[in-house]
């Protein structure tokens, strides 16, 4: 009867000899009269546990009904860890399954299927010193890169995106470096880390393995410091009884510039909005969803529908679990009366004087952002007829018998989800573009909106572009404050009564918005019916005897008397 056979090879990257390896090894099992039965090719260093490597633990699964020898290059090959290799030699020796290491033609079982007790003595030696040698080869490294560091080589052996190692430093490679400020820039101006994505790779801007850029690869660009010229290297110091970091050591390098320290920490910053702001409830239409914010406990406002089915912006501390939950007893507004209100606060914008000094000479720079946003369509709209002809390729497939039902409906869902995709991609740019050209055509004010009715698409873009934060507070008992500040330093107060339907709008800077519910407990009472402060009785809003500090309710009959109070914008549900 044919005896079987497995054999056991470390595939490594560095190591061009196990082409060979598994030459001399089919050939020795051949010449024993064992026919090759599986061969497990280990990625995964021997270095590490015995559990974490994939192929090694496909070749513990076999048994001895399965095969009956394994044919392995040396030890070193199989574990470098002491306790695992003894453990593995254990293991096929219970199941009466042989190991054959060539290079010193050690041979684990005799031909009786016996344990040679003077084989198992020296393979346990032969184990502990594998592990003596990775250990030592490990100390040498760390020593070497040390000593490379002390004197000024590069922190790392290989360059970041961005960079090249010329003589083990790093220099600036420019035409990647081109892209890594192109992503800082997109991501500090508020574009998506999938809008960056699907622009370089429509433009078919390699990433250095020539694969798609992806979440990770701009993810990791973002995040590292080293682009600022401070590059990090974090070394493990001490670790548990399970080999966890206990302890860390960070040390900062200096490296070449390619991202000045105020735009990295600006993308730093605008990391941290994506991830405390980021509302999941993208079906509803609400053009302050990733701007409102809790003026209470600082969290995202997000959308969901009351109890009358209305949408409406609500703190997300609501949604929050039990161990992040602060009970923040922030109200809510419904959506489409807030949406409207500082809709109509925007559009007003532009009667402000300054707003048409600072904005004459943007023409040429929107001239070119619509260049660009045309080209950045065209690429999205080869890409979808890309999808049409994967799309075709796919049925004709399915009816020759290639695809499955299954596998059809699969790919051609994914097919499908990439077209929506660019195809949301194509409406934003087109609605910039509806908005760029209507600025290019205006000849006093970066800011002025058309007077046509604008889509929800078009006014999200122009929210985004105007306003730095919006941020709400509650007033008992049923009144609300939303502070709208936006990015050129103007802020405004928009004061609800959402109970009566009634709201006014006052500039901040003629009527400020004290927020004492923030101040410190003990200056609370001294604040009391201090909420806002009328700041100069020289004002387009009022008489000269209107000025200093009032309630929000003595504010509110203030602005009554003055004809502020407006009623909610009639509005489609």
């Amino acid at each position: 009867m044919t005896k079987k056979a497995a054999i056991y090879l470390r595939v490594s990257s560095i190591d061009q000899n196990y082409e060979r390896q598994e030459i001399e090894l089919k050939a020795l099992a051949k010449c024993l009269g064992y026919e090759i039965k599986y061969i497990f090719e280990e990625k995964r260093s021997a270095v590490l546990k015995m559990d974490t490597r994939d192929e090694l633990t496909q070749m513990r699964k076999l048994t001895k009904n399965e095969i009956d020898r394994i044919f392995i290059w040396d030890i070193t090959r199989l574990s470098r860890r002491a306790i695992d290799f003894i453990t593995l030699i254990n293991e096929f020796t219970d199941k009466g399954i042989c190991l054959h290491f060539k290079d010193k033609n050690i041979i684990t079982l005799d031909e009786d299927g016996k344990q040679d007790m003077f084989v198992s003595m020296y393979l346990y030696i032969l184990g502990l010193f594998a592990q003596m040698d990775a250990e030592n080869l490990k100390a040498k490294m760390r020593s070497g890169r040390e000593r490379g560091l002390a004197i000024g080589h590069a922190y790392t052996g290989c360059a970041p995106y961005g960079y090249k190692l010329i003589n083990k430093q790093l220099y600036i490679d420019e035409k990647e470096a081109e892209t890594v400020r192109a992503i800082f820039n997109n991501y500090v101006d508020g574009k998506s880390i999938q809008h960056i994505i699907d622009i370089l790779n429509s433009n078919k801007i390699p990433t250095r393995t020539g694969i798609l850029w992806t979440r990770n690869s701009i993810y990791a660009i973002i995040t590292n410091p080293v682009y600022k010229g401070k590059p990090e290297l974090t070394s493990i110091t001490k670790r548990d009884e399970n080999k966890k970091p206990l302890e860390k050591i960070t040390r900062v390098f200096k490296a070449p510039v390619i991202i000045e320290s105020p735009i990295w920490d600006e993308a730093q910053v605008q990391r941290k909005k994506h991830k405390s702001f980021i509302d999941k409830s993208k079906e509803r239409e609400a053009l302050l969803r990733g701007i409102l914010q809790c003026g209470n406990c600082g969290k995202a406002y997000c959308t969901a529908i009351n109890g009358s089915g209305v949408p409406t912006y609500i703190c997300s501390d609501n949604r929050a679990n039990i161990n992040q939950k602060l009970n923040c007893k922030n109200g809510g507004v419904a959506c489409y009366f807030l949406d409207s209100i500082c809709w109509q606060t925007i559009k007003d914008i532009y009667a402000y004087k300054n707003f048409q000094d600072t904005f004459t000479k943007e023409k040429a720079k929107n001239q070119q952002l619509l260049q660009e946003n045309q080209t950045q369509i065209n690429n999205f709209i080869d890409k979808q007829i890309e999808l049409d002809k994967e799309n075709e390729r796919v049925n004709k497939g399915y009816r020759i018998g290639i695809y499955t039902d299954s596998e059809a409906i699969r790919a051609k869902g994914e097919i499908n989800n990439n077209k929506a995709r660019y195809e949301k991609m194509i409406e934003e740019l087109k609605a910039q573009n509806s908005i760029l050209t209507a600025k290019i055509k205006q000849d006093f004010s970066h800011y002025k909106i058309p007077t046509v009715e604008l889509s929800y698409e078009e006014k999200k873009a122009v929210c985004k572009e105007l306003i730095e934060t919006a941020k709400i507070y509650s007033y008992p008992p049923n009144n609300r404050i939303v502070q709208l500040q936006l990015k050129m330093g103007l802020i405004f107060n928009i004061v609800l009564n959402p109970k009566r339907r009634l709201y006014y709008i006052i500039d901040n800077s003629t009527v400020t918005f004290n927020n004492p519910q923030s101040a410190p407990i003990f200056l609370r009472e001294e604040l009391k019916d201090k909420d806002f402060t009328v700041t100069c009785d020289n004002n387009d809003y009022f008489n000269e005897e209107i000025f200093g500090e009032y309630s929000f309710a003595q504010m509110w009959n203030i602005m009554d008397k003055y004809g502020y109070i407006q009623d909610y914008p009639k509005v489609k549900k």
